[in-house]
């Protein structure tokens, strides 16, 4: 797990995304602080709902389910898969190390927010109980991108392809931002889009609406797609 973790860290794209997020970030809050100060605080609250999550659904699909389809495109696949490690214990010590480095990615990122906010609005004043409400947000953020990650990992190792897997998993990612919430209804498909696929999550939103419904069709998700691999490794002697 910490080789994996390692060699994620050593990309240089995985730093280029962070720091793009937070400089976006900074150039979001400099112009709230001169402009729109009566709203500065609620952006930062606000954070994960663009910058944040759209930060790390692009590292997750650029940077972090790289290693899973890595030896099939440099064509090393067959070298690695005949060794004992090179099995599903290497599987496990990427999920393991790539869900990592998402904690050290959100880590850095609600740090940065935070710490730009303080800086650029100290003479506003936070209101009571920003940290704690943003500390909240930034927990379901990581439930959220966490559960996109494994997902989109298990595409990857699946497809043994990066740009499938991010035409398939990036696409619904995506596709929630803009559908609103207002109009869409269960059992919709539109509804099923919105809520569906990590972005809500990701974007620091808890769903109040048939969250146990929810609970069971994410773990089934998950649980399906860690079936699909299995069976394919098996079937392919890669077990």
């Amino acid at each position: 797990m910490r080789t994996e973790l390692f060699r994620t860290v050593k990309d240089p794209l995985y730093w280029l995304m962070i720091g793009s997020g937070l400089a976006a970030r900074t150039v979001a809050a400099y112009f709230d602080s001169l402009y729109r100060s009566s709203r500065f605080w609620a952006s930062a609250l606000d954070f994960w709902d663009k910058t944040g999550s759209v930060t790390m659904g692009l590292l997750t699909l650029l940077v972090l389910i790289r290693r899973f389809s890595y030896d099939a495109e440099t064509g090393v696949f067959p070298v690695v898969n005949s060794t004992a490690y090179g099995r599903l214990s290497l599987l496990l010590a990427r999920l393991a190390g790539g869900a990592m480095a998402v904690i050290l990615a959100a880590a850095l990122l609600c740090g940065g927010n935070a710490g730009i906010s303080f800086l650029l609005g100290g003479r506003i004043g936070a209101p009571y109980g920003w940290t704690g409400s943003f500390g909240a947000r930034s927990a379901v953020a990581l439930v959220g991108v966490e559960g996109f990650f494994i997902v989109s990992a298990l595409v990857c190792d699946l497809a043994k392809n990066q740009p499938i897997a991010m035409s398939l998993c990036g696409l619904p990612f995506a596709g929630s931002y803009f559908i609103n919430s207002g109009a869409v209804r269960p059992p919709e498909a539109l509804w099923l889009l919105k809520f569906g696929f990590f972005t809500e999550l990701a974007r620091g939103k808890s769903i109040l609406s048939f969250p146990r419904f929810w609970l069971v069709w994410y773990a089934l998700l998950i649980g399906m797609v860690f079936f699909f691999v299995l069976r394919k490794r098996k079937e392919d002697c890669e077990l």
